[in-house]
């Protein structure tokens, strides 16, 4: 199991923010965005994949999860002034970006904010913009239900991230089994070979009682920013038989933004890319 330990840093504006690397020390770097429910953390169990691919997978925990100060209010598009934080601190000049489901638009945020920096982006099982009640109508009924309770009642939330953060932490394979629920064989199958990293991760995101209530918020705002503003190549990766994000959202970010190839795994499901990881890195540093 890998556990890397989590470093800090100090934003401009005096924030901490907490991150996190796997991989290869002194390969290309890949910047990751963490999923919902899940912190910086969430790539763990890309580590050995991530250094046969020659990558350093650095990683960061959003405003007001695990280690990173809060930002009540923030946007999508504010995530580009993180990412960029993290790699002067670094001193990398150019890096890539990965975002998995809720990560995939910070991914797509940071190199529309970055521009040039960025030099490729891979989505993985990524969201549409919430902010419209049609799209947002098409999400699966959970996530539609923490919206709907991030907006109008934050304490009943708060107390679901703490029962959630509390099984990963005293029952990882009760966890893994709750998480990976209606999900394909194979997804499964990945995510109880790696629970005990990712229930910690889940665990880590429970660290502040009103992160996850800002998650839900931030995404449920319009994003800041337009698919058409992403101006690296795109790398949009979907799983066919994805149970919490609709397969047909894939195309259609691919159809909006101005440089993208849809990666489409028939029978794959939510966590690809637990099992695809490699794959999806290596063709992401090869497209910058």
């Amino acid at each position: 199991m890998s556990r890397a330990a989590r470093s800090t840093l100090t934003t401009s504006d005096g924030r901490t923010l907490s991150w996190v690397e796997y991989g290869d020390p002194s390969g290309t770097v890949v910047v990751n965005h963490h999923g919902g429910l899940l912190s910086a953390s969430d790539v763990a169990p890309l580590d050995d994949a991530a250094a046969s691919a020659g990558v350093r997978l650095v990683s960061f925990d959003r405003p007001g999860i695990a280690g990173s100060s809060p930002v009540p209010g923030r946007t999508t598009a504010d995530g580009a002034a993180d990412a960029a934080a993290l790699l002067d601190h670094l001193e990398v000049e150019r890096a890539a970006a990965l975002g998995w489901s809720m990560g995939g638009q910070y991914a797509l945020a940071t190199a529309a904010g970055l521009g040039q920096r960025i030099t490729a982006v891979a989505v993985v099982a990524g969201c549409l913009p919430l902010d419209d009640a049609g799209t947002l109508a098409e999400l699966n009924a959970m996530d539609r239900r923490f919206t709907a309770l991030a907006t109008h009642h934050r304490a009943g939330l708060a107390d679901v991230a703490e029962l959630w953060g509390g099984l990963a932490h005293f029952s990882p394979g009760a966890w893994a089994k709750v998480a990976s629920e209606g999900e394909v064989e194979a997804d499964v199958a990945a995510v109880h070979a790696h629970a005990e990293e990712l229930a910690s991760s889940a665990h880590d995101m429970a660290e502040q009682r009103d992160g996850v209530v800002e998650e839900y918020l931030a995404w449920a705002r319009p994003w800041g920013f337009a698919l058409a503003d992403v101006p690296c190549p795109v790398h949009v990766w979907q799983g066919g038989d994805d149970h919490l994000v609709p397969p047909s959202w894939a195309e259609r970010l691919v159809d909006g933004l101005p440089s993208a190839q849809l990666r489409m795994l028939e029978g794959e499901g939510h966590f690809l890319l637990l099992n695809h990881g490699e794959q999806v890195l290596r063709e992401l540093v090869a497209a910058g």
